[in-house]
């Protein structure tokens, strides 16, 4: 079982239980457990795994690109450039890259188009047509490529960095006020005894719980990583 399955399924497990212990009720429990699974399945996962796959290939977008002209610059091999350029690459990559295989060197290039889907990208496939078509340096060529290409990696590392402090930060306080509501039924036991059952405080649990939910749906969409514009449009607008 892939493990953001099992960590799906425990954590609902483990909230459906907070649900049973702040309402004394297994039917409540056992229906936010439901509840927080089919969030999890439907709109927690897929943006988890989408910001997983942006942030590795963005990340495989800078390496391929920096390796694939420095080697180039060194070997003036289309053939080396792209083999030492694709050698690292995850799973998936290796997967697109046996497809490949009654393909030139170039045209392997200008196909990972579609999988990097970045406008550094498409600017350095610009950039390698002009070279090959009317030659000179590459890396004379590629310098602001390379710069630009370098900024965004590090700048998405500084951002990432930041985010997860502010996730962390984001949960902790929501742990804390986790802690409270199931607090009230050791901690006042007999105001609780006489709230558990009214539907009033249960709706308000309910509330307690949804609010949570969406505002974690909410954070992962709102820090997922998003297309940048394409080289020349970002200059643009600086």
């Amino acid at each position: 079982m892939n493990k953001l399955w099992l960590y799906g399924f425990l954590l609902s497990l483990v909230l459906g239980g907070l649900a049973y212990l702040s309402t004394d009720s297994w039917m409540f429990g056992a229906g936010a457990a439901l509840v927080y699974l089919f969030a999890f399945v439907f709109f927690l996962r897929p943006s988890i795994t989408s910001c997983q796959e942006g942030l590795r290939k963005r990340h495989e977008g800078y390496k391929f690109i920096n390796t694939y002209l420095i080697t180039l610059s060194v070997c003036q091999s289309l053939e080396k450039a792209y083999e030492n350029a694709v050698s690292g690459m995850g799973m998936e990559f290796r997967l697109l890259n046996g497809s490949m295989e009654n393909m030139n060197a170039r045209e392997k290039v200008e196909y990972l188009s579609s999988y990097f889907d970045s406008g550094i990208y498409s600017m350095f496939l610009s950039l390698l047509s002009l070279h090959l078509d009317r030659g000179g340096d590459i890396l004379d060529l590629s310098s602001d490529l390379l710069h630009e290409s370098s900024r965004i990696e590090e700048s998405a590392q500084s951002y990432w960095k930041k985010a997860k402090g502010k996730i962390l930060g984001f949960y902790f306080l929501w742990a804390m006020a986790f802690v409270i509501l199931v607090f009230l039924r050791f901690g006042l036991t007999f105001f609780f005894t006489r709230i558990k059952g009214s539907w009033a405080y249960l709706g308000c649990v309910g509330l307690f719980h949804l609010l949570f939910l969406g505002s974690s749906i909410l954070l992962l969409r709102w820090h997922a990583p998003r297309k940048r514009k394409p080289l020349k449009e970002e200059k643009a607008h600086v």
